[in-house]
């Protein structure tokens, strides 16, 4: 299967895995610090955002509550409940209202109001029947200055006063109301036109108290209004940066916000409340406030009133946290990249103690397959790749052993037989084959070699013997053996290359032809006669499992050592096979026919004058 990998070196590929896995890193640190540093911050928010709500939860309380004690004291007092069924008999609540006076004075819920943190301002006093028609007062009151009148009062409190007796006893609620006068400036912009409706309408805190008789049927409500004041707002905005408001009644009320940027936080309310189509308990959302990112958190406030539905709105700045983050970020990829040129150093390191002798094996490994298996590589280390090292000398070590034992093969057997048996392709036994045998036999080799020194002779021998066979491998017979001054050489086995007969032919002319060259140069003059037969004979290994010796047997080899025993110097005599197998191709003598030993009948034989060379 071909690898998807390109052909990348060793050193390039540590390098870039090492920078894969420390880019890989650095950018799983990055995501993963991103996400929890928004995530802390998003705690850090809700925690802050349910503080504040405590916080103004714990302040209107404080604002209130001796507030409603004292409407509650009101509407439980005898004579304020017959001046208010007389006013809803007769329509004039002047007495109502004087009654009110004289049981509580009204100035006092004022002075109540007074006596708070920042002072607030009181709006309006009404009282309603039990149907939840008002009752309103019949002159100015509050010494001279009244009660503030507003236009869309009725509209504002109608739903709470129509569900008066299903309702809670006392009731804490928003409403929004105008109070400017009608010649106002037009304000071309959004923003200048939210700010101007800011300033014409306002928020005012109302409390509804239940008016009930001494059996608890409804009789009316009291209902007193101030106009509200965001203690929170300026309480968190004295000791940080938390802007905050109240939405209610599709209008964002904040002194902590420019115009421009509340309107955009307006409109994002007024979406989330549209896209809900219910009353939303609390919720979250990013806007962008002033060119810089903040998240803003909601919770309703009088969720257990009939009032128009009114929430605590803060926003939070998210310019903070996203220096914090990109910090974090210049830290983590400043870290990351030092620590990528780090690592490409130690790859560059560790790929050189790698690489170093992995080349030095390729190396090596080039020069064995060139036949040099006396080299050797360093082992530079104990570790892996010092073993491999030391197994590759190892192995080239035994290479050597076993070329240097094939040499000594070659030098005993011949190369085909040796290369056979050295591959296993040859084994104890033999076959038929059909081969062509030359029996080499130097004429006066005794009387030549009498009182010859034997170490001459040897030389001698050598000499003739290196000559003849290289004569036989170039015409691609096996030298089979050498006995004493006889050479035989088989063609056909172990391997046939085709025309056997006529290489052996060809082969004897040459031997003749090289032993005269070699008797100008020699100091041995000696000639040689060839006898050659051709036919089928056993072919193999014979001998012991021990000890081989590949030979080849049958009667054309007896044959062709008694045809070389009548060829005179310098002849080459063939059988008639040999003779029929090269017919067209020499030229011989037909000799009279022989009787040779070992042979009943007589025998043909022919003496080769010359061999044409083959086309």
């Amino acid at each position: 299967m071909k690898s998807l990998m390109p052909n990348f070196s060793f050193r390039f590929k540590l390098l870039l895995g090492m920078m894969l896995v420390v880019v890989g890193a650095t950018g799983t640190t990055l995501y993963v610090s991103q996400k929890r540093m928004e995530t802390a911050y998003q705690t850090l928010f809700a925690e802050r955002f349910t503080g504040q709500i405590a916080v103004f939860n714990s302040m209107q309380d404080a604002r209130l509550s001796a507030i409603k004690a004292k409407c509650t004291e009101l509407t439980q007092s005898v004579r304020v409940q017959a001046a208010l069924e007389a006013t809803k008999e007769s329509g004039e609540s002047e007495r109502l209202y004087q009654t009110t006076f004289n049981e509580l004075d009204v100035r006092e819920l004022a002075a109540q109001a007074i006596r708070q943190r920042r002072p607030m301002t009181l709006a309006f006093v009404r009282y309603t029947d039990e149907k939840g028609k008002e009752l309103p007062p019949s002159a100015p009151l509050l010494n001279g200055r009244g009660f503030l009148a507003y236009d869309q009062l009725e509209t504002q409190l109608e739903q709470v006063i129509t569900n008066l007796a299903s309702g809670p006893i006392q009731q804490v609620g928003y409403v929004s109301v105008e109070n400017v006068a009608p010649n106002q400036p037009r304000f071309p912009s959004r923003a200048r036109q939210l700010a101007a409706h800011q300033k014409k309408r306002t928020l005012v805190e109302v409390i509804l108290t239940r008016v009930e008789d001494i059996d608890g049927k409804c009789m009316g409500s009291l209902i007193v209004g101030f106009h509200f004041i965001n203690d929170t707002e300026h309480g968190l905005s004295d000791f940080s940066r938390i802007k905050s408001g109240i939405w209610s009644d599709n209008m964002l009320y904040t002194e902590s916000l420019a115009p421009a940027d509340a309107v955009e936080i307006n409109s994002r309310m007024r979406e989330m409340m549209e896209q809900k189509r219910s009353i939303k308990m609390q919720g979250t959302f990013d806007v962008d406030v002033a060119g810089e990112p903040h998240q803003v958190f909601f919770q309703l406030m009088n969720r257990d009133s009939n009032f128009t539905p009114t929430y605590q709105v803060s926003i939070y700045s998210m310019a903070e946290a996203i220096r914090d983050q990109q910090d974090l970020q210049r830290n983590i990829i400043m870290f990351g990249a030092i620590l990528l040129m780090g690592s490409m150093l130690i790859s560059v390191f560790l790929s050189n103690g790698f690489s170093a002798p992995i080349r030095e094996l390729v190396a090596a490994t080039g020069c064995v397959q060139d036949g040099d298996f006396k080299v050797r590589v360093p082992v530079r280390s104990n570790d892996e790749v010092g073993q491999l090292a030391h197994s590759f000398n190892e192995m080239t070590a035994e290479l050597a052993l076993k070329e240097k034992y094939r040499a000594v093969l070659d030098m005993v057997a011949d190369k085909d037989v040796a290369h056979q048996m050295v591959h296993g392709a040859m084994s104890l036994g033999g076959e038929k084959r059909e081969v062509s045998v030359i029996f080499c036999d130097i004429r006066g080799f005794t009387a030549h070699t009498q009182g010859m020194d034997p170490a001459e002779v040897i030389k001698m021998l050598n000499e003739h013997m290196t000559a003849l066979t290289k004569v036989v491998y170039e015409h691609n017979g096996v030298v089979d053996k050498f006995v004493g001054d006889l050479i035989m050489a088989v063609f056909g086995a172990p391997k046939s290359y085709g025309d056997d007969a006529f290489n052996a032919t060809r082969c004897a002319m040459r031997m003749i032809e090289e032993r005269n060259k070699l008797n100008k140069i020699s100091s041995h003059k000696i000639e040689v006669g060839i006898g050659i037969a051709t036919g089928e004979a056993v072919a193999g290994c014979m001998g012991s499992a021990d000890r081989l010796n590949y030979t080849v047997l049958g009667e054309r080899v007896n044959l062709a050592s008694r045809l070389c025993s009548v060829a005179g110097r310098g002849e080459v005599v063939i059988d008639e096979t040999t003779r029929a197998k090269l017919s067209g191709h020499i030229d011989a003598e037909e000799l009279p026919e022989l009787k040779l030993k070992g042979f009943s009948d007589m025998v043909k034989a022919y003496k080769v004058t010359h061999v044409q060379p083959k086309k």
